[in-house]
């Protein structure tokens, strides 16, 4: 069962990014062919944050930490829901009082089926 991201989705600092792998091969004539590689040639990676009380930001740490590996369901602002992960390494949690945190994580878009 693949699981969904519950907690508001609040766009982090930084910009939505693109990035799309092609295949190029250069001729001595100077004809290019270029072309996608493969049918999601395109990644999206989105830059996201929560702030709130410690113990919820304690649980979206902890579902994040599960699935660098594991995708989830999420809608991120300004994107389609979908399927994302976790980029390791990106999850970094900042405390802001005895009670209030804020945590920054990217998420990356896994392609895949879900129900």
């Amino acid at each position: 069962m693949v699981e969904t991201y519950k907690w508001p989705a609040q766009l982090g600092a930084g910009a939505i990014e693109y990035s799309q792998t092609i295949r190029a091969a250069q001729f001595g004539d100077g004809y290019e062919q270029i072309a996608e590689n493969g049918i999601n040639s395109t990644a999206v990676q989105v830059p996201m944050k929560y702030i709130g009380k410690d113990g919820e930001v304690n649980e979206i740490r902890t579902f994040l930490l599960a699935h660098t590996v594991k995708a989830f369901i999420i809608t991120p602002p300004g994107e389609d829901k979908g399927l994302y992960r976790v980029v390791a390494d990106s999850v970094r949690k900042n405390q802001l009082s005895s009670n209030v945190a804020e945590l920054t994580f990217t998420i990356k878009r896994a392609y895949g089926v879900y129900a």
